[in-house]
């Protein structure tokens, strides 16, 4: 009986990260559409990549891993504008409101 009460807690824990983990993935890949801002497709060396969206932000159910798989991430400033920096990660990169989308590796 003492061992059952003892794994008890383990398990719960086990489960509630496996349960929390499962909702770090919820990205859908979109493709860079030429005719949606022309200029940017011109003029960035990022036209082109397979663009993935980021989720809506919602800091209370972001938890993310801490493995090196390098994303470029695409984030929009107040002013309108939109710079490119590296995250570690495509869960990091999608950790602030400004990210818009982002693509595999680091950015050029």
């Amino acid at each position: 009986m003492m061992e059952q009460l003892s794994t008890s807690p383990i398990m719960g824990l086990a489960f509630g990260a496996m349960f929390a983990l499962s909702g770090c993935n919820n990205v859908q890949p979109v493709t860079a559409d030429p005719a949606h801002n022309t200029q940017e497709t011109v003029t960035s060396p990022h036209a082109g990549r397979q663009m993935t969206q980021c989720p809506p932000f919602n800091p209370e159910m972001n938890m993310c891993t801490m493995q090196y798989d390098p994303v470029c991430v695409k984030e929009k400033q107040a002013n309108g504008t939109f710079v490119y920096r590296t995250a570690g990660n495509s869960c990091s990169a999608c950790g602030k409101p400004e990210a818009v989308e982002y693509y595999e590796g680091e950015c050029e």
